[in-house]
């Protein structure tokens, strides 16, 4: 693909780092005229080895201001659609709406494995990507799954795991990431459905690129002939490392009241999948969209009760390097 001809569909990028930034260059740069762009944290100085659109006046600015005025200086054309917050349960009925694909260019499990089952639930391609000290990983993985990302990572680990914060990042690999990202979300959006089913791993200390199959286990929990998940509970997201240490937790209990979040489809009739929310009393609020048949997405979004003013996102951090 160029960029001299604009490319349909809109691409949410989870996360504004290290990461996202190569990706959301790369597709812009080939021809995607809409990217919606979920994060809520602020540019560090720490940030600017690796996260390429912000440079030292940045710091302190909310990265997605940042983020979004660096790329449309670049493309005048592109939209960004900004999402202060991050990809939560009910966060996900105000995400998923005309989305085309997902990039999860996010830093912690929990939030991947949130990603892979919304995605999976509402039949959204998504592209994993990740690094960390000198290694990058990309898995692209089709609306169905089959394989899936718990077909390789069945679930959140339950010890310490190491993530960008705590093991550090080198600041080209999160741009090698970030380009694998975009090629593989610019094939889905072409209809090549041969970058399915491998993950791709980049070796920084060896310079070496490899691309392994994935086989697809019939017992995944997610996209498995027997998937046990057919909703998305918040506490399943919930890391038993962060609560033995005391800190908070990447995917949390959402809302004050604690109710759950559902993500409900049929998986066998391809009917519309569902995103439900109990916000704080009121009616659900859903996300709709027959992915098999094309219709487009549609999103009965819930205002505030009190004041009518939009729902918005949970904040919390959503950085990816």
């Amino acid at each position: 693909m160029s960029g001299g001809e604009a490319i349909r569909g809109c691409v949410l990028v989870v996360g504004a780092g290290g990461i996202a930034a190569p990706a959301a260059l790369a597709l812009a740069a080939a021809g995607v005229r809409e990217l919606r762009v979920a994060d809520d944290d602020q540019v560090e100085l720490t940030n600017l080895h690796r996260q390429i659109l912000f440079d030292g006046d940045d710091v302190g600015r909310p990265k997605l201001d940042a983020f979004a005025e660096a790329l449309r200086s670049r493309f005048p054309g592109l939209r960004v659609d900004r999402r202060y917050g991050r990809f939560t349960p009910s966060a996900a009925a105000g995400l998923m709406p005309g989305v085309s694909l997902v990039v999860d260019a996010t830093d912690n499990f929990a939030s991947r494995f949130l990603i892979a089952d919304v995605c999976r639930l509402t039949r959204t391609p998504v592209v994993h990507a990740a690094a960390i000290r000198w290694r990058a990983t990309v898995m692209a993985v089709a609306g169905e799954g089959a394989p899936c990302y718990r077909c390789l990572f069945e679930d959140l680990p339950t010890g310490d795991a190491p993530d960008c914060a705590t093991a550090g990042v080198a600041g080209p690999v999160c741009g090698v990431a970030g380009a694998i990202a975009a090629d593989r979300a610019l094939a889905i959006l072409a209809g090549d459905a041969s970058i399915f089913g491998r993950i791709a791993t980049y070796d920084g200390l060896t310079d070496t690129l490899r691309s392994v199959p994935v086989s697809a286990r019939p017992a995944c929990d997610l996209c498995g002939s027997r998937a046990a998940i057919a909703t998305i509970d918040a506490s399943r997201y919930v890391v038993a490392c962060a609560a033995a240490s005391g800190s908070s937790t990447p995917a949390e209990k959402d809302r004050e009241g604690g109710s759950p979040t559902h993500v409900e489809g049929d998986r066998e009739g391809g009917s519309p999948t569902h995103v439900e929310g109990d916000r704080e009393g009121g009616s659900p609020t859903h996300v709709e969209g027959d992915r098999e048949g094309g219709s487009p997405t549609h999103v009965d979004a819930e205002n505030d009760r009190e004041s009518g003013s939009s729902t918005h996102l949970k904040t919390g951090e959503q950085d990816h390097g």
